[in-house]
Protein backbone atom coordinates (compact mmCIF):
# COMPACT_ATOMS: atom_id res chain seq x y z
CA UNK A 1 0.00 0.00 0.00
CA UNK A 2 1.64 3.27 -1.15
CA UNK A 3 1.27 6.48 0.82
CA UNK A 4 1.67 10.07 -0.10
CA UNK A 5 0.72 13.49 1.12
CA UNK A 6 -2.65 13.32 -0.60
CA UNK A 7 -3.71 10.01 0.95
CA UNK A 8 -3.46 6.26 0.92
CA UNK A 9 -3.60 4.38 -2.35
CA UNK A 10 -5.50 1.11 -2.01
CA UNK A 11 -4.82 -1.98 -4.06
CA UNK A 12 -7.65 -1.03 -6.42
CA UNK A 13 -6.12 2.39 -7.02
CA UNK A 14 -8.63 4.26 -4.86
CA UNK A 15 -7.18 7.12 -2.82
CA UNK A 16 -8.41 7.44 0.76
CA UNK A 17 -7.34 10.44 2.82
CA UNK A 18 -6.33 9.32 6.34
CA UNK A 19 -6.72 12.88 7.60
CA UNK A 20 -10.49 12.44 7.36
CA UNK A 21 -10.58 10.41 10.56
CA UNK A 22 -8.36 12.81 12.45
CA UNK A 23 -10.61 15.70 11.51
CA UNK A 24 -13.85 13.99 12.52
CA UNK A 25 -14.00 14.82 16.24
CA UNK A 26 -13.38 18.52 15.48
CA UNK A 27 -16.58 18.86 13.47
CA UNK A 28 -18.21 22.16 14.42
CA UNK A 29 -21.64 20.64 14.98
CA UNK A 30 -22.50 19.17 18.37
CA UNK A 31 -25.21 17.06 16.82
CA UNK A 32 -23.94 13.50 16.97
CA UNK A 33 -26.55 12.28 14.51
CA UNK A 34 -25.37 14.82 11.97
CA UNK A 35 -21.75 13.80 12.49
CA UNK A 36 -22.62 10.15 12.01
CA UNK A 37 -24.72 10.82 8.92
CA UNK A 38 -22.49 13.34 7.19
CA UNK A 39 -19.00 12.16 8.08
CA UNK A 40 -18.92 8.63 9.45
CA UNK A 41 -21.50 6.99 7.18
CA UNK A 42 -20.03 8.17 3.85
CA UNK A 43 -16.53 7.09 4.88
CA UNK A 44 -17.63 3.70 6.19
CA UNK A 45 -20.00 2.99 3.31
CA UNK A 46 -17.34 3.86 0.77
CA UNK A 47 -14.92 1.41 2.40
CA UNK A 48 -17.62 -1.28 2.47
CA UNK A 49 -18.35 -0.73 -1.20
CA UNK A 50 -14.69 -0.97 -2.15
CA UNK A 51 -14.30 -4.15 -0.11
CA UNK A 52 -17.16 -6.00 -1.84
CA UNK A 53 -17.09 -4.64 -5.38
CA UNK A 54 -15.17 -7.66 -6.71
CA UNK A 55 -16.97 -10.26 -4.59
CA UNK A 56 -19.46 -12.75 -5.94
CA UNK A 57 -23.06 -12.00 -4.94
CA UNK A 58 -22.12 -8.42 -4.20
CA UNK A 59 -25.75 -7.38 -4.77
CA UNK A 60 -26.74 -9.58 -1.82
CA UNK A 61 -23.88 -8.32 0.32
CA UNK A 62 -24.82 -4.75 -0.54
CA UNK A 63 -28.57 -5.09 0.10
CA UNK A 64 -28.62 -4.92 3.90
CA UNK A 65 -26.04 -2.16 4.03
CA UNK A 66 -28.23 -0.17 1.66
CA UNK A 67 -31.21 -0.23 4.02
CA UNK A 68 -29.54 2.53 6.02
CA UNK A 69 -28.56 2.66 9.66
CA UNK A 70 -26.95 5.11 12.03
CA UNK A 71 -23.34 3.80 11.77
CA UNK A 72 -23.18 4.28 15.52
CA UNK A 73 -20.83 1.34 16.09
CA UNK A 74 -18.17 2.32 13.56
CA UNK A 75 -18.40 5.88 14.87
CA UNK A 76 -17.62 4.56 18.34
CA UNK A 77 -14.65 2.57 17.00
CA UNK A 78 -13.27 5.69 15.33
CA UNK A 79 -13.67 7.83 18.45
CA UNK A 80 -11.96 5.35 20.75
CA UNK A 81 -9.26 4.77 18.14
CA UNK A 82 -8.52 8.49 18.06
CA UNK A 83 -8.11 8.47 21.84
CA UNK A 84 -5.69 5.55 21.52
CA UNK A 85 -3.69 7.06 18.67
CA UNK A 86 -4.55 4.14 16.40
CA UNK A 87 -3.17 4.18 12.85
CA UNK A 88 -5.82 5.33 10.43
CA UNK A 89 -6.10 2.46 7.96
CA UNK A 90 -6.44 -0.38 10.50
CA UNK A 91 -8.81 1.84 12.46
CA UNK A 92 -11.12 2.36 9.49
CA UNK A 93 -10.98 -1.34 8.58
CA UNK A 94 -11.86 -2.21 12.18
CA UNK A 95 -14.80 0.18 12.11
CA UNK A 96 -16.07 -1.33 8.86
CA UNK A 97 -15.57 -4.87 10.15
CA UNK A 98 -17.65 -4.09 13.23
CA UNK A 99 -20.40 -2.56 11.08
CA UNK A 100 -20.53 -5.68 8.90
CA UNK A 101 -20.78 -7.91 11.98
CA UNK A 102 -23.74 -5.76 13.02
CA UNK A 103 -25.17 -6.07 9.50
CA UNK A 104 -24.94 -9.86 9.56
CA UNK A 105 -26.73 -9.91 12.91
CA UNK A 106 -29.58 -7.76 11.55
CA UNK A 107 -30.22 -10.17 8.69
CA UNK A 108 -30.50 -13.06 11.14
CA UNK A 109 -32.48 -11.03 13.70
CA UNK A 110 -35.16 -10.04 11.19
CA UNK A 111 -35.49 -13.67 10.13
CA UNK A 112 -35.74 -14.95 13.71
CA UNK A 113 -38.19 -12.23 14.76
CA UNK A 114 -40.27 -12.47 11.61
CA UNK A 115 -39.88 -8.74 10.96
CA UNK A 116 -40.84 -8.14 7.35
CA UNK A 117 -39.34 -4.66 7.02
CA UNK A 118 -36.03 -3.05 7.88
CA UNK A 119 -36.74 0.66 7.82
CA UNK A 120 -38.56 1.32 4.53
CA UNK A 121 -37.27 -1.76 2.71
CA UNK A 122 -38.31 -5.41 2.78
CA UNK A 123 -36.21 -7.41 5.23
CA UNK A 124 -33.50 -9.47 3.54
CA UNK A 125 -35.34 -12.76 4.14
CA UNK A 126 -38.49 -11.31 2.57
CA UNK A 127 -36.58 -10.15 -0.50
CA UNK A 128 -34.39 -13.22 -1.02
CA UNK A 129 -35.80 -16.02 1.13
CA UNK A 130 -34.82 -17.64 4.43
CA UNK A 131 -32.06 -19.87 3.05
CA UNK A 132 -30.23 -16.94 1.48
CA UNK A 133 -30.72 -14.86 4.62
CA UNK A 134 -28.85 -17.47 6.64
CA UNK A 135 -26.12 -17.95 4.06
CA UNK A 136 -25.51 -14.30 3.17
CA UNK A 137 -25.51 -13.39 6.84
CA UNK A 138 -22.73 -15.93 7.34
CA UNK A 139 -20.97 -14.55 4.26
CA UNK A 140 -21.04 -11.03 5.70
CA UNK A 141 -19.66 -12.26 9.00
CA UNK A 142 -16.76 -14.00 7.28
CA UNK A 143 -16.08 -10.90 5.20
CA UNK A 144 -16.10 -8.73 8.33
CA UNK A 145 -13.47 -10.89 10.00
CA UNK A 146 -11.18 -10.60 6.96
CA UNK A 147 -11.25 -6.80 7.28
CA UNK A 148 -10.40 -6.60 10.98
CA UNK A 149 -6.62 -6.54 11.56
CA UNK A 150 -5.06 -9.83 12.66
CA UNK A 151 -4.45 -8.59 16.20
CA UNK A 152 -8.19 -8.11 16.67
CA UNK A 153 -9.76 -11.13 15.00
CA UNK A 154 -9.81 -13.30 18.13
CA UNK A 155 -11.42 -10.49 20.08
CA UNK A 156 -14.00 -10.05 17.30
CA UNK A 157 -14.75 -13.79 17.18
CA UNK A 158 -15.23 -13.82 20.95
CA UNK A 159 -17.66 -10.90 20.65
CA UNK A 160 -19.70 -12.78 18.04
CA UNK A 161 -19.75 -15.82 20.29
CA UNK A 162 -21.10 -13.69 23.14
CA UNK A 163 -23.74 -12.23 20.83
CA UNK A 164 -24.95 -15.70 19.87
CA UNK A 165 -24.94 -16.83 23.50
CA UNK A 166 -27.07 -13.81 24.32
CA UNK A 167 -29.46 -14.69 21.50
CA UNK A 168 -29.71 -18.24 22.82
CA UNK A 169 -30.43 -16.95 26.31
CA UNK A 170 -33.14 -14.75 24.78
CA UNK A 171 -34.70 -17.85 23.22
CA UNK A 172 -34.60 -19.65 26.58
CA UNK A 173 -36.23 -16.75 28.42
CA UNK A 174 -39.10 -16.54 25.95
CA UNK A 175 -40.97 -19.45 27.55
CA UNK A 176 -40.67 -18.22 31.13
CA UNK A 177 -42.89 -15.95 33.20
CA UNK A 178 -40.52 -15.50 36.13
CA UNK A 179 -37.64 -13.64 34.51
CA UNK A 180 -35.77 -11.27 36.80
CA UNK A 181 -34.37 -7.91 35.81
CA UNK A 182 -30.87 -9.27 36.48
CA UNK A 183 -31.45 -12.07 33.97
CA UNK A 184 -32.73 -9.59 31.41
CA UNK A 185 -29.68 -7.35 31.85
CA UNK A 186 -27.33 -10.32 31.59
CA UNK A 187 -28.96 -11.31 28.30
CA UNK A 188 -28.74 -7.75 26.97
CA UNK A 189 -25.09 -7.39 27.98
CA UNK A 190 -24.32 -10.40 25.80
CA UNK A 191 -26.72 -10.01 22.89
CA UNK A 192 -26.45 -6.23 22.47
CA UNK A 193 -23.48 -5.25 24.60
CA UNK A 194 -20.86 -7.65 23.23
CA UNK A 195 -20.54 -5.82 19.91
CA UNK A 196 -20.49 -2.40 21.57
CA UNK A 197 -17.78 -3.68 23.93
CA UNK A 198 -15.83 -4.75 20.85
CA UNK A 199 -16.07 -1.18 19.52
CA UNK A 200 -14.36 0.07 22.68
CA UNK A 201 -11.90 -2.78 23.18
CA UNK A 202 -10.70 -3.30 19.61
CA UNK A 203 -8.81 0.01 19.18
CA UNK A 204 -7.27 -0.47 22.63
CA UNK A 205 -6.08 -3.95 21.66
CA UNK A 206 -4.60 -2.73 18.38
CA UNK A 207 -2.59 -0.06 20.22
CA UNK A 208 -1.90 -1.91 23.50
CA UNK A 209 -3.70 0.89 25.35
CA UNK A 210 -5.90 0.84 28.46
CA UNK A 211 -8.24 3.83 28.66
CA UNK A 212 -9.80 2.55 31.90
CA UNK A 213 -13.38 3.25 30.79
CA UNK A 214 -14.91 -0.18 31.43
CA UNK A 215 -17.86 1.47 33.20
CA UNK A 216 -18.92 3.00 29.90
CA UNK A 217 -20.44 -0.40 29.10
CA UNK A 218 -23.46 0.55 31.23
CA UNK A 219 -24.56 2.40 28.12
CA UNK A 220 -25.33 -0.79 26.18
CA UNK A 221 -28.32 -1.97 28.25
CA UNK A 222 -29.55 1.64 28.19
CA UNK A 223 -29.40 1.47 24.39
CA UNK A 224 -31.45 -1.75 24.42
CA UNK A 225 -34.02 -0.33 26.81
CA UNK A 226 -34.45 2.61 24.43
CA UNK A 227 -34.97 0.08 21.64
CA UNK A 228 -37.64 -1.64 23.75
CA UNK A 229 -39.40 1.69 24.26
CA UNK A 230 -39.15 2.60 20.59
CA UNK A 231 -41.15 -0.49 19.72
CA UNK A 232 -44.20 1.42 20.96
CA UNK A 233 -43.25 4.68 19.25
CA UNK A 234 -43.42 3.67 15.58
CA UNK A 235 -39.64 3.72 15.55
CA UNK A 236 -36.84 1.19 14.99
CA UNK A 237 -37.23 1.80 11.25
CA UNK A 238 -40.36 -0.34 11.15
CA UNK A 239 -43.76 0.40 9.68
CA UNK A 240 -45.79 -0.81 12.69
CA UNK A 241 -45.49 -0.72 16.47
CA UNK A 242 -45.52 -3.79 18.69
CA UNK A 243 -43.12 -6.01 16.76
CA UNK A 244 -41.51 -7.11 20.01
CA UNK A 245 -44.97 -8.09 21.28
CA UNK A 246 -45.61 -10.20 18.19
CA UNK A 247 -42.19 -11.80 18.59
CA UNK A 248 -42.97 -12.66 22.23
CA UNK A 249 -40.00 -10.72 23.57
CA UNK A 250 -39.63 -10.26 27.32
CA UNK A 251 -38.53 -6.64 27.53
CA UNK A 252 -37.85 -4.70 30.72
CA UNK A 253 -41.43 -3.41 30.63
CA UNK A 254 -42.76 -6.97 30.52
CA UNK A 255 -40.67 -7.92 33.53
CA UNK A 256 -41.71 -4.83 35.48
CA UNK A 257 -45.44 -5.17 34.69
CA UNK A 258 -45.40 -8.92 35.49
CA UNK A 259 -48.97 -9.25 34.25
CA UNK A 260 -50.54 -12.56 33.18
CA UNK A 261 -52.51 -10.81 30.43
CA UNK A 262 -49.25 -9.64 28.87
CA UNK A 263 -47.71 -13.12 29.09
CA UNK A 264 -50.78 -14.64 27.46
CA UNK A 265 -50.45 -12.27 24.51
CA UNK A 266 -46.71 -12.86 24.20
CA UNK A 267 -47.34 -16.61 24.05
CA UNK A 268 -49.49 -16.24 20.94
CA UNK A 269 -47.96 -17.05 17.54
CA UNK A 270 -46.92 -13.84 15.78
CA UNK A 271 -49.49 -14.27 13.03
CA UNK A 272 -52.28 -14.52 15.63
CA UNK A 273 -51.25 -11.40 17.55
CA UNK A 274 -53.64 -8.59 16.67
CA UNK A 275 -53.37 -4.82 16.78
CA UNK A 276 -55.81 -4.95 19.69
CA UNK A 277 -53.37 -7.23 21.55
CA UNK A 278 -50.60 -4.70 21.06
CA UNK A 279 -52.91 -1.93 22.32
CA UNK A 280 -53.74 -4.01 25.39
CA UNK A 281 -50.07 -4.52 26.24
CA UNK A 282 -49.40 -0.83 25.77
CA UNK A 283 -52.27 0.10 28.09
CA UNK A 284 -51.03 -2.31 30.76
CA UNK A 285 -47.52 -0.84 30.57
CA UNK A 286 -48.98 2.61 31.04
CA UNK A 287 -51.21 1.53 33.96
CA UNK A 288 -48.37 -0.25 35.78
CA UNK A 289 -45.86 2.54 35.24
CA UNK A 290 -43.63 0.16 33.29
CA UNK A 291 -42.80 2.71 30.59
CA UNK A 292 -41.78 5.21 33.27
CA UNK A 293 -39.72 2.59 35.09
CA UNK A 294 -37.88 1.62 31.89
CA UNK A 295 -37.10 5.28 31.14
CA UNK A 296 -35.81 5.76 34.70
CA UNK A 297 -33.52 2.71 34.46
CA UNK A 298 -32.31 3.86 31.06
CA UNK A 299 -31.31 7.30 32.35
CA UNK A 300 -29.68 5.81 35.46
CA UNK A 301 -27.54 3.53 33.30
CA UNK A 302 -26.53 6.42 31.03
CA UNK A 303 -25.46 8.49 34.04
CA UNK A 304 -23.39 5.53 35.25
CA UNK A 305 -21.76 5.18 31.84
CA UNK A 306 -20.91 8.86 31.53
CA UNK A 307 -19.34 8.88 35.00
CA UNK A 308 -16.76 6.41 33.66
CA UNK A 309 -15.52 9.07 31.23
CA UNK A 310 -14.51 11.48 33.98
CA UNK A 311 -10.99 10.02 34.04
CA UNK A 312 -10.40 10.92 30.40
CA UNK A 313 -8.68 14.22 29.65
CA UNK A 314 -10.84 16.90 28.10
CA UNK A 315 -10.88 16.43 24.33
CA UNK A 316 -13.24 16.53 21.35
CA UNK A 317 -13.38 12.72 21.44
CA UNK A 318 -14.48 12.70 25.09
CA UNK A 319 -17.24 15.19 24.27
CA UNK A 320 -18.39 12.95 21.42
CA UNK A 321 -18.53 9.95 23.75
CA UNK A 322 -20.65 11.96 26.17
CA UNK A 323 -22.91 13.01 23.29
CA UNK A 324 -23.22 9.38 22.25
CA UNK A 325 -24.54 8.54 25.71
CA UNK A 326 -27.20 11.20 25.49
CA UNK A 327 -28.01 10.18 21.94
CA UNK A 328 -28.86 6.68 23.15
CA UNK A 329 -31.73 8.06 25.19
CA UNK A 330 -32.85 10.78 22.78
CA UNK A 331 -32.83 8.87 19.48
CA UNK A 332 -36.11 8.21 17.70
CA UNK A 333 -35.02 5.19 15.64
Amino acid sequence: MDTGQSGVVEGDGTVWDPRLVSMMPNHASDDLATWLAQEVQPMVDDRIERSIRDRRYQDRLRYQVGTGGKRLRPGLVLLVGELCGCDQQPLLDSAVGVELIHTFSLIHDDLVDGDRHRRDDPAFWVEYGTAEAINVGDMLLAHALTLIPDEGTTLAAEAVREMTVGQQVDFALADRRDITEAEYLDMVEKKTGALFDLCVELPQTLTDTDLDIDGYSALWPAFQIRDDLLDFEAGKGRKTIGNDVRAGKHTLMVIHADDERVYDILDKPAEQTTAEDVDTVQEIFEETGSFDYARHRMHTLVDEALAALETLPDSPQRHRLIALGRYCTDRDH
